[in-house]
């Protein structure tokens, strides 16, 4: 654990400028911390693992804390979570004469990229009621297996008609342990380009925008093999430029207070009215009310320690209340820290 995932990156700036870093960091901050809950301890954020990998997890927990029901998930770095009690949980195997919560999951067969590892459970501490809590680690899921051929999972050419609209390359990997990969997102290591940026653009994670009429070549490389996908754009050229998401960077919470996302700042430069789309993107999956409204809203959750919850805002232009003009803005980020 550092500390830019207990404080905010600003307050660490700050820590450093007095000249606080490393251990010296660690335990002042450590210091100011209610007693621990439970901590994801092994694998650590940031390792690389293997796709199907049987990988060694261990937790964490603080001596006045009854943990219970813990239960592993997977998530893509942008899934949003599933509520605990309808998502499957990964397998997990207690290892003999262990910890309670020392043993192995499985990494899965094909994953790649970055992936979330989310560790949820129900958790008492002393008299309190019970109520579900959770750590979680971002690890680079990386497989072994050969890749064999790039494809797309779309019919060819791949047609679209929507000036603005912001779309993954649908690329996949065939691999040589036969799983099927997708190869657009972050830490999946692929390269991708446009013939022309003025049909197409595409970003280093492998996210089109459509920007004109006309025809072009995306190509999308990886661990050396290449695959190329035609593009058609048929759209009404209309001129319409893409709105801009904006949400504070983090806000600092306390447990049960009403939290608001304000994406009022957004706009978009023909002055269209515009349709919003939350989503959450880290920690335990939250009720999240008014997700396609300006201002959404949901109840911090109860926790021992402080958490990380994290959500991005996309804003859509309008040509009217119920239609659709079809511009897509790039995804704005808000992390959200809950304090007990």
């Amino acid at each position: 654990m550092t500390c830019s995932t207990i404080i905010s990156d600003r307050a660490l700036r700050v820590l450093q400028r007095k000249g606080l870093s490393g251990i010296a960091c660690l335990l002042l901050l450590f210091s100011a911390l209610p007693a621990k809950a439970f901590t994801l301890s092994a694998p650590k954020s940031g390792a690389i693992v293997a796709s199907g990998e049987r990988l060694p997890v261990s937790i964490e927990a603080g001596n006045e804390v009854n943990l219970r029901g813990l239960k592993f998930y997977w998530y893509r770095s942008d899934q949003e979570p599933i509520a605990s009690n309808q998502a499957d949980p990964a397998a997990f195997s207690q290892t003999d004469d262990a910890a309670p919560f020392t043993g192995f999951i499985t990494v899965p067969a094909d994953g790649i990229g970055v992936m979330r590892l989310l560790a949820v459970g129900e958790v008492t501490r002393g008299r309190l009621g019970g109520h579900e809590d959770f750590d979680e680690v971002l690890l680079m899921v990386w497989p072994k297996a050969a890749l064999t051929m790039i494809e797309f999972a779309v019919e060819k050419p791949w047609r679209l008609n929507t000036i603005g609209k912001r779309v993954p390359v649908p690329a996949v990997g065939q691999f040589a342990d036969e799983g099927v990969r997708p190869l657009a997102g972050p830490g999946t290591e692929s390269e991708f380009w446009s013939s022309d940026e003025g049909v197409v653009s595409v970003d280093p994670e492998g996210m089109v925008q459509v920007k004109g009429n006309g025809k072009a070549i995306l190509t999308v490389k990886n661990r050396g093999k290449e695959g190329r996908l035609t593009v058609l754009v048929e759209a009404e050229m209309n001129l319409n430029h893409e709105p801009v998401a904006r949400v504070p960077a983090e806000l600092t919470v306390k447990s049960g207070h009403l939290v608001v996302l304000d994406g009022l700042q957004s706009r978009d430069p023909d002055g269209d009215p515009l349709h919003y789309e939350w989503k959450q993107l880290r920690g335990n999956k939250v009720p999240l009310l008014n997700s396609n409204e300006a201002k959404a809203t949901f109840v911090a959750p109860p926790v021992l320690q402080r958490r990380q919850l994290q959500f991005s805002l996309q804003v859509t232009d309008m040509a009217g209340p119920d239609t659709v003009k079809g511009a897509d803005s790039r995804p704005a980020i808000i992390s959200v820290w809950v304090d007990p």
